[in-house]
């Protein structure tokens, strides 16, 4: 009698682990069949892979990563954190996965946790290039520009071709007045002058005029791969340009054209918002 009950109770556990891989399995199918999805903008299909995925196997860290970028793609970033916190949850040492958190608390404009986020990131991985230059742009944004500048140089010793980088760390340091033009000359060198925003750098090196560089943005001959955004960043870093030049009517027309024709996730539209309120405090006081 006793083997019969051992010979059952080993019966048990093979089929609890084979329903266990089984689970496994599947929740990894579903998971890679999201990720697919994913990478073809179908977000709502994704998302119900994941959901499926976790269903099966709630540990599961890969499905809640992706799910939450799912979610980032269709703008539900509330949804999105929460997926994050349930990924960090199980993974708390993961840097990636805590700046990308980070990321979506910046395009919610909630600055404080996205720099907490990043400051995580790299306490936890020193060389987490992304999550530094992040940091940056949100310390930008804040008005922060010595923070930044920090931060931006940085990232730029461990990606040193990272154009909008180099923009952004061009920019903070001239509004601290200092003089980076040879290690700005530098850093645009190692930029790929085929893709955006290389004409942006051309300007700033005085080599693209304000008229070269709008028609650079809508350029549609393929002379370099730009982006989509292109047009309306334009207007962002010649209002930048304007206010260095202490230009500040022409710059609050630039930030306004900005942020009116800039995806409200973008770095340069938020940053353009944080300037005209800067601008309107500076003429209020």
């Amino acid at each position: 009698m006793k083997r019969i009950v051992l010979a059952g109770l080993r019966g048990l556990a093979l089929a609890s682990v084979v329903a266990c891989n089984s689970a496994s399995r599947d929740a990894g199918a579903f998971t890679s069949a999201g990720v697919a999805h994913l990478e073809q903008g179908e977000y709502d299909r994704a998302i119900r892979d994941f959901d499926r995925a976790l269903a099966l196997q709630p540990g599961f860290v890969v499905a809640w990563k992706n799910r939450a970028l799912a979610y980032k793609g269709k703008g539900d970033l509330e949804r999105a954190i929460a997926d994050y916190d349930q990924a960090i949850l199980l993974a708390p040492t993961d840097a990636k996965i805590i700046n990308d958190r980070g990321a979506a608390y910046f395009g919610l404009n909630d600055f404080t946790r996205a720099i907490q986020d990043f400051d995580r990131a790299v306490a936890l991985k020193p060389d987490q290039g992304a999550a530094m230059k992040n940091r940056g742009r949100a310390h930008f944004i804040l008005g922060n520009f010595a923070q930044a500048a920090a931060d931006l140089q940085r990232g730029l010793a461990l990606d040193s071709a990272d154009a909008q980088a180099t923009l952004w760390l061009h920019l903070a340091r001239r509004r601290l007045s200092q003089d980076d033009s040879d290690d700005f000359a530098a850093h645009a060198g190692a930029a790929d002058s085929t893709r955006w925003p290389a004409p942006v750098l051309g300007y700033f090196l005085g080599t693209v005029s304000a008229d070269q560089l709008r028609a650079a943005a809508t350029d549609a001959t393929g002379a370099f791969e730009q982006s989509k955004d292109a047009p309306c960043v334009v207007s962002f870093y010649l209002g930048e340009s304007a206010l260095l030049r202490g230009a500040r009517d022409e710059a609050t027309e630039l930030f306004r054209e900005t942020r009116a024709s800039c995806p409200k996730d973008g770095s340069e539209q938020k940053a353009a918002v944080a300037e005209l309120q800067r601008l309107h405090s500076k003429s209020a006081s």
